[in-house]
């Protein structure tokens, strides 16, 4: 029987400038299982590109919160 990868929950959350003034900043959290063998750098990357399709005016914005943490106590 395969053993069972772990859970792992993340939080993003990045901000912007806006032309006339002000910035545009947003989170997100959620849980996934990275495949067999994957980095973190590549799960990162796979998070950030998945943000910016989530949150498309926020494309190219800095990060200013990355976690990723197994989902357990």
């Amino acid at each position: 029987m395969p053993e069972e990868l772990p859970e792992y929950h993340f939080i993003i959350t990045a901000q912007k400038p806006l032309p006339g003034g002000g910035h545009a900043m947003a989170t997100w959290s959620a849980y996934l299982t990275p495949r067999p063998g994957q980095r973190r750098h590549e799960v990162y990357a796979e998070i950030r590109n998945a943000y910016e399709k989530r949150y498309p005016d926020l494309a190219r914005a800095c990060v200013t919160f990355f976690s990723l943490e197994l989902n357990t106590l």
